[in-house]
């Protein structure tokens, strides 16, 4: 199984007018995802499955994602995936899909948190930027520190 953690791309800035789950992609964030999906495709033939968190900027992320990979399914939204989600449930959605290739669309520091998590018993100093991905696999199940990180690539 390969699990595909993939951080939102650059976010509207918080503010006391719009709520944390609402906030949008930029202009500039939805340019970077586009370029750097299309750079993606040269190494990802496709997702059986994206799971996104709820929030709008990850929703919106998963969606040109999914239109430039030409993913058939629906996008799966799951507040398991929002700020503050645990390794633990994305091993568990991980499982339920049961499919080769699973992209999970999240927020900071999690992502940076579940590739930790994943792959070793420590915490791994990793610069997650907007649009970054990385690739785990396991042979078989995913479980907490067994494994590989293939690649994590920053955004274009």
């Amino acid at each position: 199984m390969n699990i595909f953690l993939i951080r939102h791309g650059k976010a509207e800035p918080a503010s006391q007018g719009k709520k944390d789950i609402d906030r949008e992609l930029t202009e500039e964030g939805i340019s970077i995802i586009k370029r750097s999906v299309g750079f993606w495709k040269n190494g990802i033939i496709s997702f059986d499955f994206i799971v996104t968190s709820p929030f709008k900027r990850a929703v919106q992320t998963a969606e040109i994602i999914a239109e430039l990979m030409n993913y058939k399914n629906d996008l799966i939204k799951d507040s398991a995936l929002s700020p503050g989600s645990s390794t633990r449930s994305v091993i568990q959605l991980a499982e339920a899909l049961n499919a080769d290739n699973i992209a999970f669309v999240g927020h900071q520091p999690d992502m940076s948190y579940h590739i930790s998590s994943l792959v070793c018993n420590s915490q791994l100093n990793l610069k997650f930027s907007p649009v970054s991905i990385a690739k785990v696999s396991f042979n078989g199940k995913p479980k907490p520190g067994k494994g590989i990180l293939e690649f994590l690539l920053p955004p274009l």
